[in-house]
């Protein structure tokens, strides 16, 4: 097979999630200098796709290695390293940039990995300079409403207000110009333009009926026959993550920043390692598990565990526990239990309404199609809660459960019942998590940021009729139960 067949081969192997094959074949590429050129960079992304990253960082490295010296290439790979959770290196890659090409490009990488660690002030420098030279960059002024707050007399609130006509088909910018509107306490022109973003993020379907069938077969399979026979992997000498549980925007990035702020824990995010090994083997195999024999059921769940740490560690260099609030977890709790019989698993609840009004207004990084719609979050809430509450009915004490509204309102008597499950025991440092500067690379940059607060809770109260859709079509599906 030539190198042509085994880049193309790579892509198949992708596509029909062999990953471990993709795998092979890109270190194979890597191992004798391949002469890829510009394909280089597709294959960076491929291996970011399977979470091969250090495969990515070396792939990048060979794309940089085409036009080491063009500041747009540098970028590119930069942001590679930040995605990959080396962000230190990513900003130090482009940090000379500054001194002859303070572009567009440039400035907005700097003010996102600013603010992704924390670094606010350098973070506004960046995009307020873009801005000035560049006002009609939409992700720019998205990047820098997360963590600016703007008065109805401020220079920047007016510029931002005044290009809507050039702006006609860039979601993010209606979501940033929402979110300025949010600050000037004008929550129903607000709403008007969080609307207008959500019509223009529909380019993807979130189809109902496929969801319900997707979660019906989760718990027709995975039930407690399957929790009570299925043979369990034997711990190894790796210590166990916390998984937190939670719909998007319901508070799991806040207490994972509290709970990574003890100084037994450590930090952690949407790590996706068990998206990885278990999107590859498929939700099929793993419902129907049953059907396996004891010894391949013990070696699918030792297969899971395995991975999982060997994605891990290419991101988190720690023997402490990490915490893992990858969005799709709910879907593996049955995975979970078997492969982590020690994990602590904590869900966070929320408002239904404060939930959905705070996901439709969010720019998620990766698109969420069901969140661009009132009624299709309804449908999604409604799911995904079913599979919560099995899980509750078959792993009952396995799980503990706290709200949003408790963790804001009494921190530490919250955070002290976490970690009594966990087995640990209180710090009054977890209360200062905002100074910690942790890496965080989702929307809730904003309040993760902030000292602990209650200004979110009952926050969907002033626009509560806008929400009918939703509330008409959640109350409707729970009556229907």
């Amino acid at each position: 097979m030539n190198i042509t067949e085994i880049g193309n081969s790579v892509v198949k192997d992708v596509q029909t999630r062999n990953h471990k094959s993709a795998a092979e074949k890109i270190q194979s590429l890597l191992d004798c200098n391949a002469d890829l050129k510009e394909k280089w960079g597709a294959i960076t992304r491929l291996a970011v796709t399977i979470g091969e990253l250090e495969q990515a960082k070396a792939a990048s490295q060979k794309f940089l290695e085409l036009a080491p010296d063009d500041p747009r290439r540098i970028v590119q790979c930069a942001a590679i390293l930040a995605e990959i959770r080396q962000v230190d290196a990513a900003i130090n890659m482009v940090l000379p940039l500054l001194e002859t090409n303070r572009t567009p490009e440039v400035l907005h990488f700097l003010g996102t990995v600013y603010t992704q660690v924390g670094e606010v002030k350098l973070a506004k420098k960046y995009l307020i300079e873009l801005l000035e030279k560049n006002p009609d960059s939409g992700i720019s002024w998205l990047t820098l409403s997360a963590i600016y707050h703007f008065d109805e007399q401020d220079p920047l609130f007016e510029k931002l207000s005044a290009i809507q006509n050039t702006q006609t088909q860039v979601a993010p910018y209606w979501f940033a110009l929402g979110k300025a509107c949010l600050d000037i306490d004008d929550k129903k022109l607000a709403f008007s333009y969080f609307k207008k973003a959500n019509q223009l993020m529909r380019n993807t379907q979130y189809i109902p009926s496929q969801h319900r069938k997707f979660v019906d077969e989760i718990i027709e399979n995975q039930n407690t026959q399957f929790i009570e026979n299925i043979i369990a992997t034997e711990l190894s000498d790796k210590t166990d993550p916390i998984f937190i549980i939670g719909l998007p925007r319901s508070g799991t990035t806040l207490l994972q920043q509290m709970l990574s702020a003890h100084s037994k824990l450590n930090e952690g995010g949407e790590l996706k390692c068990l998206t990885y090994p278990t999107s590859e083997v498929g939700q099929a195999h793993i419902n129907n598990v049953n059907n396996l024999d004891n010894e391949e059921q013990k070696s699918l769940f030792d297969r899971f565990r395995t991975d999982y740490f060997y994605y891990l560690e290419q991101q988190i260099d720690s023997v402490l526990p990490c915490i893992d609030k990858s969005l799709d977890l709910n879907h593996h709790l049955g995975v979970i239990t078997k492969s982590f019989p020690n994990a602590p698993i904590i869900r966070i609840v929320r408002d239904a309404k404060d939930t959905a009004w705070s996901c439709y207004r969010a720019f998620f990084n990766q698109g969420i199609a069901w969140s661009y719609d009132l009624e299709n979050i309804a449908e999604y809430f409604y799911h995904e809660n079913r599979l919560s509450e099995h899980w509750s009915n078959i792993l009952t004490d396995r799980i503990l459960e706290i709200s949003y509204e408790e963790l804001v309102n009494n921190p530490t008597e919250t955070l002290t019942k976490c970690l009594n499950y966990i087995g640990l025991t209180f710090e009054n440092d977890m209360l200062s998590f905002y100074k910690k500067n942790s890496l965080i690379q989702t929307s809730s940059v904003k309040q993760a940021r902030s000292p602990i607060n209650t200004n979110s809770v009952n926050s969907a109260k002033p626009i509560t009729e806008k929400l009918k859709a939703f509330t008409n079509r959640y109350e409707l599906l729970l009556n229907r139960k």
